[in-house]
């Protein structure tokens, strides 16, 4: 029997991972949801964000928190290349072409990180004070409550500008019609250009917050596409809200599974969640068959 406060502890500190896992889920919907690619290069993104961070931090000591910015810039610009450079020359071509080379990318960032750092794991330290807070009986991580407010922060950001710039109407505008948004003046290849790099960008900076609670090596890549994937179907294709609540779904079906199943089960739980949601509901809680919000 499981004591009730190591249940509410996990339930608690679920609640404050699963806000990175909606940030990381975040920009492999819109990438999804506006441009129709399965970016499965993007865990593997994810993991070059954290290394930026770790870079940052062992060699100058700047603390994640402010790297996870250098992350975000880098990922962003490594986005936008490759849409510009590569997608661009396959995306139309087929289904089959950018899965492709987007799992082939996936492979290169694999062994490029092995090459380069090695295997071992890593990590950062959040580089602030402060306590963990006792909350009946239960123990709340700081570094991840620190992360949560960040990953709140940028889900609401990313939110504010898609709502509200023009920049981002013309994103939405592309999601619901490519065709119609052409028509309309809408240069949808610099459209598509932006999105893969805030979509990479999101990436990053989930990267570097993870890299202040779990140790990174280059094949995490894989186990945090899954995981973003799981949050994806959840909260469904284009939808902000349903990311953050399939985000915090996620993070307390994980820590809470572990609790009782062990960490061995951490994966096969996100695994587990996604098939269920795709037999249940195809389109997520919050998502349609059509474009995005």
């Amino acid at each position: 029997m499981v004591a009730s406060d190591l249940i509410l502890e996990a339930l608690l500190n679920g609640l404050l991972l699963g806000g990175i896992y909606a940030v990381a889920a975040l920009g492999l919907s819109l990438v999804f949801g506006i441009m129709d690619i399965v970016n499965l290069a993007h865990g593997h993104m994810l993991m070059v964000g954290a290394y930026v961070a770790i870079f940052l931090f062992t060699t100058f000591n700047i603390t994640p928190i402010i790297g996870m910015i250098g992350a975000f810039v880098v990922l962003f610009a490594l986005g936008m290349a490759l849409q510009r450079v590569l997608l661009e020359r396959v995306v139309g071509e087929g289904i089959e072409q950018p899965i492709i080379v987007l799992f082939g990318l996936a492979l290169m960032l694999q062994s490029i990180g092995r090459i380069w750092v090695g295997s071992d794991a890593q990590a950062t330290d959040i580089g602030i004070p402060g306590e963990a807070i006792d909350i009946a009986g239960a123990t709340l991580s700081f570094p991840r409550m620190v992360t949560f407010v960040i990953s709140i922060l940028l889900i609401l950001g990313t939110w504010a500008f898609l709502k509200f710039t023009t920049t981002g109407l013309a994103i939405r505008a592309t999601a619901q019609n490519n065709s119609a948004a052409q028509y309309m003046g809408i240069d949808t290849d610099n459209i598509h250009v932006l999105t893969l790099g805030l979509g990479t960008g999101l990436a990053g900076a989930a990267g570097a917050l993870l890299s202040m609670l779990f140790p990174i090596t280059p094949f995490v890549g894989w186990s945090y596409l899954l995981k973003a994937f799981a949050v994806v179907v959840l909260g469904g294709v284009g939808s902000v809200a349903g990311t953050l609540v399939g985000g915090l779904i996620l993070g307390v079906s994980e820590n809470v599974g572990v609790l009782y199943l062990g960490g061995g089960f951490r994966d096969i739980i996100s695994f587990s969640i996604f098939v269920l949601v795709l037999l249940v509901r195809p389109h997520g809680l919050f998502g349609s068959s059509g474009g995005g919000e």
